[in-house]
């Protein structure tokens, strides 16, 4: 047997796994119209590679599976499998038992196929059935329409059927193969000889343009060798000359800032000053009414005086010595107070000098401690301007340390794609800084791109100017990180969780990519204690860090400390905001302590003035007192020669009496007269201060506005200068993609001004060649590459159709011999078939047209007995299927056929044909397996087992096996 087994499932009616085992020579399958057995047939024709949908009576493939009933669901999918037994190798394997099976799905229409279970392709099954008889234009699988057809065929159709038998099916493919092969051979010549006709009109053109860029090339060469020199002389003297105009602009800068300070000093001393005097022209206008007012009293007081001493002249060179003591008593009464008064306000002077001097000192140690204090304030002041300079400078050099990022920063312009570093890139918040910059660390000085095409670009940047290395973020292929949900609930719960280090970065929103892949992840807790409680919590799976920048790395591992000099850029910048938060402060103090102490030196001066003022006035009452005591002793002298020895007490002058009035009116006059000439003293010297003032402030703007007219040329000239540069820069570049430091390495030691000549000329000689094909060397080596190939190819394609053309003649040959032998063999057993099965007559194959035994067709000429019929189609449905039949028979004698599957062929035969046909297949049991489809009880008869196909179920298939001679015996036992 070589069909040992079909195992069907979900294939048309079989809805369920059936499996049909043949372990005999002659299988019949019976059963009513439409109960599934030509099913089996087409499950065999389908796993054999059958593609013909109308064969297999469907519309689309998917018809094949089982499509449901009332009682049962479609399903999806059908697979049919057959089982050979391979021990004779009939199928090209080499396995003793080949499984070949076919599978095909509703949902997507796929089908599959497999040998021995694995995957293989329709074309691998039809090379493995090649040649076997079991091929799809083989009358080894027939039915009742196959025969007729047969019968009915053209002479060119009916030939499949011998070179089948003929086994030429695998040269005749192989031929068509390389039929095939010769065409797409000629067609490939032909576009050959079109791209080679297209090359040649290239070449030549391309060839002189090549030669052009050589040119080209080479004083491009040239010219890049001496002009790098010449840039970088051009970049240093420019250097040079900028670094002379930054100093000069630096110091004209410090100088116009020291006469605007000046100016702004004598503006506000100046303000002061006519605040001052305007102030003492009010007082001395309303001292000037005092006088004059004090004045008029005086004199109203002498006059009254004089007329009183008049009157005491009078009285004593007229009165008796009695009267006359009594007025000299009253005289010597007014001169003791007149003494006493000038005598008391001395000593008041003395003592508010001495007053005054105690104050000056203690305003001069009042000065000095605060001019200390302004000093020491000055100082940190300028300690701190000068820490905010060194930051700025970091700030806006911030990749001093790190060269590869320097240089891809600095030829950003050039370099496509770049999109910052990421210290650049985010902003910690508010006392974030420290956290921040520890959670990103090494990763603060990477550069992100756009893509990995930028990176490489930059790296090659970097290579080829041996400017260091630097780490690249291309943001197509960065992945955001973030803390898992059930995480970061626990991480809510917990003491001292801020949140993930991401939450605390500004940045713009086309950076949120970058920021979540390097911050996501991170979680940020308030100090270090709580940070390893949480670390312990989430069992080390996280980055940990602190507002101190302390760190607790995934795996428990611990960073923490503090540098002295820490210039992260993250650090750099919470510094120098610091810096101007305490600068800021730092400048109101001192400020303050400056209009501090502006008050208390001219507190000090005031009391300077006042002290020098009390000396003059003390000075010029000394006499007055020398004056008043002689005055009072002479007078004492004359009272006592008038009466020696009067002991009369002293009367006490009233109040109201003139000599009293007199001395306070002269006191009042003398402390105002005092007041108005030091106002006017005052005057007179804030007048001169602000004169000079005056003069200092124009000459100060004289100055200024010189230094503000040269600082303009140097800002011009640095502008001037800084543009140059930059274009020798950029120059550098864009035009050769080097840095300065690496073109620098490159400079030659040349005559300059010969090799900017050079330059000049090197330029004038490229311009003249015109437009020039940089590609062209590169199109020309590609074009002329492939001119060479093809033509080489063309020669190669030239000698394959010579030797497919050989190959093809030796084919033929092949081909016509085996042919003509199976033939010949079949038409020699055709006469002996056809006269046993019709029962005498005779029967031939003749050859359409002998001279063309590749092409011929075949046809078929038949006599039975007691008719004269030529033409096989005037025959009777019944003979012609009985013919067909012959054929068949024929080539079973003449090659061994290992399977025939019959489909209610003798279905048009009567009954004694029937029979004949049924006793004729057993003759080939021992070389041939038959599967029989059929309904006729003589072909049952000859059958050694039938397998019975039924309907139990509306539309499902099943079947029952009984072996013949075990339903005779049961038979003849019931009949016992």
């Amino acid at each position: 047997m070589f069909l040992k087994r079909i195992e069907l499932q979900g294939f048309k009616s079989f809805a369920d796994k059936t499996i049909l085992t043949f372990d005999s020579d002659v299988i019949g399958i019976v059963g009513p119209n439409g109960c599934g057995k030509s099913n089996i047939n087409d499950a065999i024709r389908w796993v054999l590679g059958e593609q013909s949908v109308k064969s297999l009576r469907g519309n689309s493939m998917s018809d094949v599976i089982f499509n449901g009933s009332t009682q049962r669901k479609p399903v999806q999918m059908a697979e049919v499998t057959l089982v050979f037994d391979n021990s004779r190798h009939l199928l090209n394997i080499d396995y003793e038992e080949v499984e070949v099976t076919r599978r095909i799905h509703r949902a997507s229409g796929e089908g599959e196929y497999f040998i021995n279970k694995t995957p293989c392709r329709l074309k691998d099954i039809l090379n493995l059935v090649m040649d076997t008889g079991l091929g799809k234009d083989s009358l080894s699988i027939i039915t009742q329409g196959n025969i007729s057809a047969f019968a009915d065929a053209k002479p060119e159709d009916r030939r499949a059927l011998f070179e089948e038998a003929a086994g030429v099916a695998k040269y005749k493919k192989r031929k068509n193969d390389s039929l095939n092969k010769l065409n797409r051979t000629q067609e490939n010549l032909l576009r050959l000889e079109d791209i080679i006709a297209e090359l040649e009109r290239q070449v030549n053109p391309l060839k002189r343009q090549a030669q052009k860029a050589a040119v080209y090339l080479e004083k491009k060469e040239k010219l890049e060798a001496i002009e790098i020199s010449v840039i970088c002389d051009e970049i240093e003297t420019l250097q040079e000359k900028l670094e002379v105009a930054k100093q000069k602009a630096f110091d004209l800068d410090a100088q116009k800032a020291v006469h605007e300070t000046t100016i702004s000093v004598h503006d506000v001393k100046n303000e002061e000053l006519r605040r001052e005097m305007s102030e003492i022209d009010h007082e001395v206008n309303h001292l000037q009414n005092q006088f004059v007012n004090i004045l008029n009293e005086i004199n109203t007081l002498e006059a009254r005086k004089t007329e009183l001493d008049e009157k005491r002249k009078y009285a004593l060179e007229s009165a008796g010595n009695q009267e006359k003591a009594k007025e000299l008593k009253r005289m010597l009464e007014e001169a003791r107070y007149e003494y006493e008064d000038r005598r008391k306000r001395m000593q008041d002077m003395r003592t508010d000098l001495e007053l005054m001097r105690k104050k000056q000192e203690q305003a001069e140690s009042e000065i000095a401690a605060c001019e200390e204090e302004t000093q020491q304030a000055s100082l940190l002041f300028h300690r701190l301007s000068n820490r905010r300079d060194i930051l700025e400078n970091i700030i806006k050099q911030p990749f001093t340390h790190q060269m590869g990022v320097k240089a891809v920063m600095q030829a950003q312009t050039t370099l496509h794609g770049v999109m910052g570093v990421v210290s650049q890139i985010f902003k910690p918040m508010m006392n974030y800084e420290s956290a921040i910059g520890s959670a990103l660390g090494g990763a603060l000085y990477h550069i992100v791109t756009e893509d990995e095409t930028s990176a490489r670009h930059a790296i090659t940047f970097l290579k080829k100017n041996q400017s260091g290395r630097a780490t690249f973020l291309p943001m197509n292929v960065l992945k955001p990180r973030y803390i898992g949900r059930d995480h970061r609930m626990l991480c809510e719960n917990s003491v001292g969780f801020l949140g993930s280090a991401a939450e605390f970065v500004e940045n713009e929103p086309i950076f949120d990519p970058v920021r979540d892949a390097l911050l996501g992840n991170v979680i940020v807790c308030d100090n270090l204690m709580n940070a390893n409680e949480l670390a312990k919590r989430l069992k080390y799976g996280y980055k940990i860090i602190t507002l101190d920048g302390d760190i607790v790395h995934r795996g428990g591992s611990m960073t923490g400390g503090k540098q002295k000099d820490n210039h992260s850029p993250m650090q750099v910048q919470k510094e120098y905001n610091q810096i101007l938060q305490q600068l800021q402060g730092q400048q109101m103090k001192v400020d303050q302590l400056q209009n501090q102490l502006t008050a208390l030196v001219s507190h000090k001066r005031q009391l300077d003035e006042q002290i020098v003022q009390a000396q003059i006035a003390l000075a010029k009452l000394q006499p007055i007192v020398d004056a008043k005591r002689a005055k009072y002793e002479r007078l004492q002298i004359d009272y006592e020669q008038v009466a020696p020895k009067d002991d009369t007490a002293e009367e006490a002058l009233m109040q109201d009496d003139l000599v009293i009035r007199l001395s306070d009116a002269y006191s009042m006059k003398d402390e105002i007269e005092q007041k108005m000439k030091q106002k006017r003293e005052r005057r007179m010297k804030a007048g001169s201060e602000a004169e000079r003032n005056d003069a200092i402030i124009r000459e100060k703007r004289r100055e200024l506005n010189r230094f503000q007219n040269e600082q303009r040329e140097v800002e011009v000239s640095i502008a001037k200068l800084e543009t140059n540069l930059e274009n020798a820069l950029m120059r550098l570049s864009t035009t050769y993609e080097m840095t300065y430091e690496h073109a620098a390495t490159l400079k030659q030691d040349l005559d300059m001004e010969a090799a900017r000549k050079e330059v000049m000329r090197l330029r004038s000689e490229i311009a003249a060649l015109g437009n020039v094909n940089l590609d062209a060397p590169q199109e020309y080596e590609e074009v002329n590459n492939r001119y060479t190939f093809y033509t080489a190819q063309k020669e190669e394609l030239e000698e394959a159709r010579r030797k497919i053309l050989s190959a093809i003649d030796e084919m033929d040959e092949a081909m016509i011999v085996q042919f003509k032998t199976m033939f010949d063999k079949i038409n020699q057993e055709l006469n002996d078939v056809f006269t046993a099965l019709f029962g005498g007559g005779r029967a031939r194959l003749i050859l359409v047209d002998p001279e063309d035994i590749l092409h011929t067709g075949i046809d078929i000429d038949v006599q039975p007995p007691g008719k004269s019929v030529q033409n096989i189609r005037l025959f009777s449905g019944g003979e012609k299927s009985l013919i067909a039949i012959c054929v068949l028979f024929s080539i079973l004698k003449a090659r061994t056929i290992p399977l025939c599957i019959f489909d209610e062929v003798e279905a048009a035969l009567d009954q004694a044909n029937v029979e004949r046909f049924a006793k004729y297949i057993a003759q080939f049991r021992e070389e041939s397996q038959f599967i029989v489809v059929t309904h006729r009880p003589g072909t049952m008869a000859q059958c050694d087992a039938l397998y019975g196909v039924t309907m139990q179920q509306n539309g499902v298939s099943q079947l029952l096996k009984v072996h013949l001679k075990d339903a005779i015996e049961l038979v003849d036992h019931g009949k016992e």
